[in-house]
């Protein structure tokens, strides 16, 4: 009887033995628990300069702040000349944003709405309160690959120090630099720096290669001031929420004289 207790109770270990062999097999099979990730307040790499914040132009809306204009080759001499004299009375001509299409690449920079600047890993993304229009700035090599002009062309940036070096190219040939009508040829690469020179300002110097249709580069420097209070507000062309017919019958453009909630230029 002592020996027929003592087989079963042999039995019972060998089996809680190969149960116990059984879960460690499989849950070695099993691929190893990822800690959960550490967020934090910002994405970006915290090694490279914090340029992130919501900011507005400051100066004119021209694409130069004191109005200096490129050396133009023809015929983009005269293509100015006839954009700037009807700019001047009130009716500008070929400007696509008239049709509620983007401004493009300058453009977008020097418009009078704010723009939120967001770092995350890899990239820069410029959110445009204008036309809700969106810039994407590639810094790890992972741009498309587009053979097609586009309003914003293909922009790729660099850290140096604590600049952000960023080369557009493949930009539409019909858009301008401004409101006023200056022109550029499919042939423009704009090369920028965005560098902080002070918490509340943030600089970007724009140089425009066009051996097209300017005797040589050309460059403007714009600083933005920073709104951290401000949002960037909804902004719909279709509707003309933004610049209303006047009583004439003509579409008013420009800078908004009102201000809204947020505190931006005509929200």
């Amino acid at each position: 009887m002592n020996t027929l207790k003592g087989v079963l109770a042999a039995l019972r270990l060998l089996a809680g033995l190969a149960l116990a062999g059984t879960a460690a097999a499989s849950a070695a099979a099993q691929p190893a628990a990822h800690p959960a990730p550490q967020l934090t307040a910002r994405y970006a790499d915290p090694s490279q300069p914090d340029l992130s914040g919501v900011w507005l132009v400051t100066g004119w809306f021209s694409f130069s702040p004191d109005k200096a204009l490129p050396a133009f080759k023809p015929p983009y001499d005269a293509i100015y000349a006839k954009r700037m004299k009807a700019f001047n009375a009130g009716a500008p001509i070929d400007d696509v944003t008239a049709d509620c299409l983007p401004p493009g690449m300058p453009h977008i920079q020097v418009v009078p709405y704010p723009f939120e600047l967001i770092q995350t890993p890899g990239r820069v993304t410029l959110l445009y309160e204008y036309a809700g229009q969106v810039r994407r700035i590639y810094l790890d090599g992972g741009e498309p690959k587009d053979p097609d002009a586009t309003y914003y062309g293909t922009s790729t940036g660099r850290w140096e120090g604590d600049t952000l070096i960023v080369r557009t190219t493949n930009i539409r040939e019909d858009t301008q630099l401004d409101f006023s009508g200056v022109p550029h040829s499919d042939a423009l690469t704009i090369t920028e720096r965005f560098r902080r020179t002070a918490p509340g300002a943030l600089e970007d110097q724009i140089t425009l290669d066009d051996p097209k249709a300017y005797a040589r580069p050309f460059t403007a420097t714009r600083v933005y001031a920073l709104h951290p209070d401000w949002t960037i507000g909804e902004y719909v062309c279709e509707e003309n929420n933004r610049n209303k017919v006047q009583d004439n019958g003509v579409t008013g453009f420009g800078v908004p004289k009102t201000s809204g909630p947020s505190g931006g230029p005509g929200q």
